[in-house]
């Protein structure tokens, strides 16, 4: 066995010595010569078509520098429709990178083993070897340039709407799909049409875009007609108050929530501030009515509650006012305030809900959109189920005469209800169910009481 693996070392060596001696005979002894001792750049090798074999780095410099950087010069045409515009790719960050250019051509047969360079050079002399035109590209200013041509191709695109006619029938408003231009292919096609001499045309094709909430989309949401509404009405003399109802309202008109969404007053009305066209009208804090931006909001959130339970959806986040309010029922108030106070509910239902806000004079209307069995009902019971009774504070003040009383704030009662609410079908009730139970804390009579001592 040894002396077998000794006599294969000199069979390999000669078949080297024939493969050597064929590629002689075979491109010339120029080729090996060449080969071992030259500083210029293989035989065959073409830049941007233009023959480079033969020419030192210097010289291949000076050769394609010119030639190159006129052809990154040439105006490039971006055509879209009738429209087309006419680019020049040095100026918009494509240039000619002449360093990589040439260190790829002189690269050709100087990489590799011996195998792998004989094989270069042999390919480069008999079948020649491309060297593509290399740009060195600014993706900034490139992409900046493209977008400001983008803009005339891109079509936003517009989704459905569900609205509501006077008689409260569902209109649906189709929606369109848009198309937009793709940047990156769009920057890639110009790179490639730089470094070409000829057939300098790129044209946009834009991609189809579909809107987020189709046509489709709407008719899917099932949404027929109004299953719940609730009322309260304000004094449109208080011009401040019934400005900020105004306001809140309208952010409520149209809103789709499909099955399984939450909704989120705060979310979606957003901040009660000045900028935003809210007014200072009174609010109740601490039970106490004080001036501030937004008074007036939380008619709209309780009145928007009502019609949410009366719909049959779960509400998730509801907060009592500290008072009683005068324009629903005990314990179906929902208080709101941007920062830290919401009401929050989620469509529970199979299909989707479209939320309808009306104010005509003195009145506000919140109705729901859904589908629902025709004849299914849903009430509400509010029910006190204890009175809390005010304590009274008193202060001895000697200015007054010896059993004299003067209120100085009158006391409220307090209350602790229960909200039911109960659903029938064929009136017959399946469904009968504690919503809610508030506590409205009494509030202290204060009063002072004359004593001995001076009158004044």
């Amino acid at each position: 066995m040894y002396l077998v693996i000794r006599l294969r070392r000199p069979v390999l060596l000669l078949m080297m010595a024939a493969l050597i001696i064929a590629c002689i005979s075979t491109v010339g002894y120029a080729f090996v010569t060449s080969y071992f001792t030259s500083d210029a750049i293989a035989q065959g090798v073409r830049v941007a078509s233009i023959n480079v074999g033969g020419l030192t780095y210097g010289e291949a410099s000076s050769y394609l520098a010119g030639y190159l950087e006129q052809i990154t010069d040439k105006p490039v045409t971006i055509v879209y429709g009738s429209m087309q515009w006419d680019v020049v790719p040095s100026q918009i960050g494509v240039t000619t990178d002449l360093e990589s250019i040439l260190i790829s051509a002189f690269q050709i047969g100087r990489q590799g083993n011996l195998v792998r360079r004989l094989a270069d050079h042999l390919q480069s002399q008999t079948q020649g070897w491309e060297i593509p035109h290399i740009v060195s590209v600014d993706q900034g200013r490139l992409v900046s340039a493209l977008r400001k041509i983008a803009v005339s191709a891109n079509i936003p695109p517009i989704d459905a709407r569900i609205t509501v006619t006077p008689d409260d029938e569902i209109e649906i408003i189709p929606g369109w799909p848009g198309q937009r231009v793709d940047i990156s292919q769009l920057a890639n096609e110009v790179i490639t049409a730089s470094t070409r001499p000829y057939d300098r045309v790129v044209r946009i094709t834009p991609q189809i875009v579909v809107p987020d909430f189709s046509t489709e989309d709407a008719y899917n949401l099932h949404i027929r007609r109004p299953i719940a509404q609730f009322t309260t009405t304000f004094d449109p003399r208080d011009e401040n108050r019934a400005n900020n109802i105004h306001l809140a309202a309208g952010e409520l008109q149209g809103v789709v929530i499909k099955s399984g969404e939450s909704f989120s007053f705060n979310k979606h009305v957003g901040p009660r501030v000045d900028s935003e066209g809210y007014k200072a009208a009174p609010v109740i804090v601490d039970g106490e009515l004080l001036p501030g931006i937004g008074g007036g909001v939380c008619q709209v959130s309780t009145t928007l509650y009502n019609a949410v339970l009366l719909a049959g959806l779960n509400v998730t986040i509801r907060s009592p006012h500290s008072l009683p309010v005068g324009y629903v029922p005990l314990g179906r108030d929902a208080a709101v305030a941007y920062d830290y106070m919401d009401l929050a509910f989620q469509n529970n239902s199979a299909y989707g809900v479209l939320l309808w806000a009306r104010v005509e004079n003195d009145r506000l209307m919140i109705k729901v959109f859904s589908d629902a069995p025709p004849d299914r009902v849903v009430e509400l019971d509010s029910r006190i189920v204890r009175v809390l009774e005010p304590g009274v504070v008193r202060r001895l003040d000697p200015t007054l005469l010896p059993g004299t009383v003067v209120e100085e704030k009158r006391g409220r009662q307090g209350y602790e209800v229960q909200l039911w609410r109960i659903i029938k079908i064929a009136d017959r009730i399946i469904q009968r169910e504690l919503i809610q139970k508030t506590v409205y804390k009494p509030q202290d009579r204060f009063i002072r009481v004359g004593v001995s001592g001076k009158a004044s």
